[in-house]
């Protein structure tokens, strides 16, 4: 009898086991390959403002342009896009996987469309630059600027330490974007925001944690840096002298911190922008400036996260072509740079 139970229980598990995999299979199939890859006609497809991810789905499925609804929907649960699909006038195709379609539905590269307008905003723009940039891409509607922005930023943790009276500089994520054709500013914004929220992990933000910093502060540094360095590659250096001025209350010395103030343009600031009496000119003031200076992008982001270790306390950057940067450990060492290289 014992056998027989065991036996049956056996069975019972290789049979739960075999259905599991054969069900793996059926999902993984009908979610990686398309209704038909000979059929590469296009269908017109709408998404409405507002219209929910069932009436979506359930619009795809009956157009043949999907296998099935809960396929879909798994996908959207495993990606977790599906707050992310976007209204707007679309072409699919049913030789399209549903990756395809869902990344045309986000807004992902290979998504744009008549009523769409590409904008790319490079690393270390400014937040002037960002809206003169989705003004002329015709990206947004009115001329609101980012000071008028009516948004709730609650649901973004990152902005938790945002003093109230600056605005988003810093959080604008340098990217390409595909926006719809005079899409409020808001809309524009929250994609914005949405992707920075994306890019800075769980690991990167308990990383800054053990810096005893913040997001915000992070962010500050990160934007000096990209200004400083003239390539991705010596950003984590350039941050360690940061840091390591910061943890002796030395004071920044930021070219980048004062043109930004004086907005004089010039690659390295004169002895009278130097006297420049404002808390982002790092010479006068120790500490970090008040608000980001620009949006870094994320190779500087991550160098503020992870610096290098160093014993540098200074740097400069040569005016030519080549822009190389030499780094010293001491004043006499920073010294003698200066007199070999600035010449």
């Amino acid at each position: 009898m014992q056998k027989k139970i065991l036996l049956a229980a056996a069975i019972f598990v290789f049979l739960s086991f075999a259905i599991a995999i054969t069900s793996f299979i059926v999902v993984t199939k009908n979610i990686n390959n398309p209704v038909n890859s000979q059929d590469t006609r296009t269908i017109a497809f709408e998404v409405e403002q507002g219209q929910g991810v069932q009436t979506i789905v359930d619009g795809l499925e009956k157009l043949g342009l999907i296998n099935g609804s809960d396929y879909f929907k798994l996908y959207l649960w495993r990606t977790d896009l599906g707050s992310k699909l976007k209204a707007g006038n679309y072409e699919f195709s049913p030789s399209m996987t549903i990756a395809q379609i869902v990344d045309i539905l986000t807004g992902g590269e290979s998504g744009i469309k008549s009523n769409e307008t590409q904008v790319v905003i490079p690393e270390g723009t400014a937040n002037d630059q960002i809206l003169e940039k989705l003004k002329i891409a015709g990206a947004i509607s009115g001329e609101k600027d980012f000071s008028q922005l009516q948004l709730d930023l609650s649901e973004y943790d990152f902005l938790s330490n945002k003093p109230e009276e600056a605005d988003l500089q810093g959080f604008l994520f340098p990217d390409t974007y595909n926006f719809f054709k005079n899409a409020s500013l808001e809309d524009v914004t929250t994609d914005m925001l949405d992707n920075f929220d994306r890019k800075l992990t769980t690991e990167m933000r308990e990383e800054i944690k053990k810096h005893e910093k913040t997001i915000y502060e992070t962010i500050i540094l990160a934007s000096i840096v990209e200004k400083e360095a003239g390539n991705k590659e010596e950003m984590p250096t350039i941050a360690s002298v940061f840091y390591n001025r910061l943890g002796i209350g030395q004071p920044l010395q930021s070219d980048a911190t004062v043109n930004y103030v004086t907005n004089a343009g010039r690659a390295m600031p004169t002895s009278e922008d130097l006297e420049t009496d404002s808390p982002y000119n790092t010479y006068k003031y120790p500490g970090l400036p008040p608000t980001p200076i620009c949006n870094p992008g994320i190779e500087a982001i991550k160098a503020a996260i992870y610096p290098a270790q160093t014993d540098y306390f200074y740097f400069l950057t040569t005016q030519d072509e080549e822009q190389n940067t030499y780094f010293s450990r001491t004043y006499e060492e920073h010294l003698q740079n200066k007199a070999m290289y600035l010449k």
